[in-house]
């Protein structure tokens, strides 16, 4: 029975990183689910069990077959058969063409002028919303206040301090911590999700915002081995494979 891993990523990931999978972890016949915030980058149904996105997007589309090549056309045509009922009969012909021309006029005068296309009739202007008054107009102006403002301190601010490591760093936290929570929410709130992991025998966490689920679903399900990393991952799939020892 081939082992089964489940992938927690919150990045986008090729159809070439589940062979590289494979190979980190030394089985090629590993059964490979994976739980995605992001897409992959192109199919991957080929490359992976299940692949389950409880993020925003869509899974890629399955690629076109290629087109059977077509049939080789001959260069030389057949040649031309005239029917012999397609030869009109000398003696239907008509002598002089000057007689039929009155009727064609007549036909031409019976026919109905066209109509013109009737003009559309001009939209009303729409009417404007009316301008907030009492709390309402308070309210907007606080706002609009609060606005201009943290528009201010930013131009402020020197351009130093705003492309410094600790900012960045900062920001960088706080945009992984809320992708991470975001993420584990997801998770928790799938029951497919949670079947999928149920039946893994080691859990990966492949980056920073798949580690908050990974340490949660460590804390549930004591059974399993959740790790971070494939180095990680690959030692507990050695120990599942080596022999248990005598007592």
């Amino acid at each position: 029975m081939n082992n089964t891993v489940v992938l927690l990523s919150t990045r986008r990931l090729p159809p070439t990183y589940f062979d590289q999978v494979r190979e980190d972890l030394g089985d090629p016949n590993i059964v490979i689910d994976v739980v995605g915030w992001v897409a992959p980058s192109a199919w991957v149904a080929d490359k992976v069990n299940t692949f389950t996105l409880i993020g925003p997007g869509r899974m890629p589309a399955q690629p076109a077959p290629d087109p059977e090549p077509a049939a080789e056309v001959s260069e030389e045509a057949p040649d031309a058969v005239i029917a012999p009922e397609a030869v009109a009969d000398p003696e239907t012909v008509v002598a002089d063409e000057a007689k039929i021309a009155p009727a064609a006029a007549e036909v031409a005068a019976a026919e109905p002028a066209p109509q013109s296309a009737p003009q559309p009739s001009p939209q009303s202007k729409p009417v404007s919303k009316p301008k907030p008054t009492g709390a309402k107009r308070v309210v907007k102006a606080v706002e609009w206040r609060a606005r201009r403002a943290r528009k201010v301190a930013g131009r402020m601010l020197p351009k130093a301090i705003k492309t410094s490591a600790p900012v960045k760093y900062l920001r960088g936290q706080r945009a992984t911590n809320d992708l991470g929570k975001n993420y584990w929410e997801r998770v928790l709130s799938r029951r497919d999700v949670m079947a999928t992991i149920d039946k893994a025998d080691v859990v990966v966490a492949l980056d920073a915002g798949a580690i908050w689920a990974g340490w949660n679903l460590g804390q549930r399900k004591s059974s399993t081995p959740v790790v971070l990393g494939l180095p990680a991952a690959r030692r507990e799939f050695d120990q599942l494979k080596a022999p248990a020892g005598n007592g």
